[in-house]
């Protein structure tokens, strides 16, 4: 049993780093979807009174397309949230790098569901209400420096800014631009590592299609961490994502669980080493996932009707 005290230290996820070391040193082959259909967690998720789904969104609940704004769910997937966002017994969470409002223009109407955006930074409610943590001011002058650098070498085209980071996009770029674009922020990178570190530095996250300048000071495991808090020891929860900055939740997740209730999930057509527990391929994995836990949900409102 964990206790809340636990999950309110912060010192894993004030720098990416350290929780991703943690991550590295832990990771082995998660199973297989039809290895777990079985598991005792099943039996424990029915019997508890609430529980606490976290998802992320590229990647996982969608796969990836060279127009970020034109990314939508794999086909089943918004039915079966769209039902999960009306139980009041579950805690439905989407944790994504993408900014939190430009997350929310893609999900389908009438989904109620919290949002937490730029790795951990934002957080937008069901009811609208929104909070964000700025960078420190050397760190925010760092990425203006990148982003102006790649003006100049007219490569604004593949910036999107974010709270807190700079992500380059190189998803359908030939070799040559992709190269480019990677060897211009890898040299930025190295040109400010001695500049002050403890107020300016930042983070190279290489994922799926490019790679992204974060500010330390928040990673997703800051997320999980927040909202774990927030919940009752014992609340069932699982955190579902695909890429390395998932890792962050699913080492947060293995911290603050004890006797079998925190789930992390990896969702990828291959799998790959990980901290996770579980491995579901999209689509059919993740819908049966989603299933089970709605039969869970649905037992839970019958029993509290």
């Amino acid at each position: 049993m964990h206790d809340r005290q636990a999950i309110n230290r912060t010192e894993p996820v004030a720098g990416s780093p350290m929780a991703t070391a943690g991550a590295a040193a832990g990771r082995s082959l998660p199973r297989p979807w039809p290895m777990f259909e079985s598991s005792t967690w099943w039996s424990r998720l029915t019997a508890a009174r609430r529980s606490v789904l976290m998802l992320d969104y590229d990647g996982t609940l969608a796969p990836f397309v060279r127009d970020r704004l034109r990314a939508s769910m794999y086909r089943g997937v918004s039915e079966r949230l769209l039902r999960m966002s009306n139980s009041p017994l579950l805690r439905l969470v989407l944790i994504s790098g993408r900014p939190a409002r430009e997350l929310s223009s893609l999900l389908p109407e009438g989904l109620k569901v919290e949002l937490w955006g730029s790795h951990g930074r934002e957080r937008l409610n069901p009811d609208g209400g929104y909070t964000a943590v700025a960078l420190r001011p050397a760190q925010q002058e760092c990425l203006n420096r990148l982003e102006a650098a790649l003006h100049r070498r007219a490569l604004g085209y593949v910036i999107e800014k974010k709270v807190g980071s700079v992500a380059l996009h190189t998803r359908g770029l030939g070799a040559d631009e992709s190269r480019q674009i990677t060897d211009l922020a890898r040299s930025f990178t190295c040109s400010i590592a001695g500049d002050a570190p403890e107020e300016s530095s930042l983070e190279w996250l290489p994922f799926d299609g490019g790679i992204e300048l974060r500010g330390t000071g928040c990673t997703k495991a800051t997320a999980v961490y927040s909202i774990l808090r927030d919940e009752r020891p014992n609340t069932p929860a699982a955190y579902l994502g695909d890429d390395l900055t998932d890792e962050d939740a699913f080492v947060a997740l293995r911290e603050c669980g004890r006797g079998g209730m925190y789930l992390p999930v990896l969702v990828r057509p291959e799998v790959r080493a990980s901290v996770a527990d579980l491995w579901l391929r999209p689509p059919e994995d993740l819908l049966a996932f989603l299933d089970r836990w709605l039969a869970a949900a649905g037992s839970l409102s019958e029993e509290t009707a």
